[in-house]
């Protein structure tokens, strides 16, 4: 992530403006759908990326393209601040970020677990239940795959692991035989 300071900021301000779940999913969809555009048009990439070429003309390009593009009046206003500010590169980030300030919004907690094989639609369900009991809340998880994890499970709460990976105990084993 570039800037995390930044990028949470811009996600949260952009989440507060946010009134509901079909708005939220409405300006996710259309600012993944620039992402793509812009990823896959390495001229207008470049144009936009180019340090001779005013801000103003970039924002007034920018605005072209949203104008046709007929986006929501959300998505054009954020992206339109996102160029005023020169900050664009940050786009991909803020997406990154925003289902899970979205769904901090509505009180609902995120983690992410990462197993070294796909877990099944039973232990995905009493992982949730252990976690919602825990956090005495609603919990969102995603799931991810790491063959280095080698067995067990790693769950993510932002900054937060709980490592129950093989590969986790035998770091901490090599540490404890270092010190001694």
């Amino acid at each position: 992530m570039k800037n995390q300071a930044l990028v949470s900021r811009y996600t949260g301000g952009l989440v507060l403006a946010l009134a509901d779940d079909a708005e939220y999913a409405r300006v996710e969809s259309e600012l993944r759908g620039l992402v793509r555009l812009f990823e896959e048009n390495a001229e207008l990439r470049r144009m936009l990326d180019h340090p001779l070429l005013p801000a103003g003309r970039k924002s007034e390009i920018c605005g072209d393209i949203l104008d046709r593009l007929s986006l929501s009046d959300k998505t054009r206003r954020f992206v339109l601040l996102l160029m005023e500010h020169g900050r664009p590169d940050l786009l991909t980030d803020i997406l990154e970020l925003l289902p899970r300030a979205w769904a901090a919004k509505k009180g609902i907690i995120s983690y992410e677990a990462t197993s070294a094989v796909p877990l099944d639609e039973g232990r995905k369900r009493k992982l949730a239940a252990a976690l919602e009991r825990l956090e005495g809340a609603p919990v969102r998880l995603t799931y991810d795959l790491d063959p280095a994890v080698l067995g067990g499970l790693r769950v993510r709460k932002g900054h937060l692991v709980y490592d129950a990976s093989i590969r986790g105990g035998l770091e901490r084993l090599r540490e404890n035989i270092l010190e001694g």
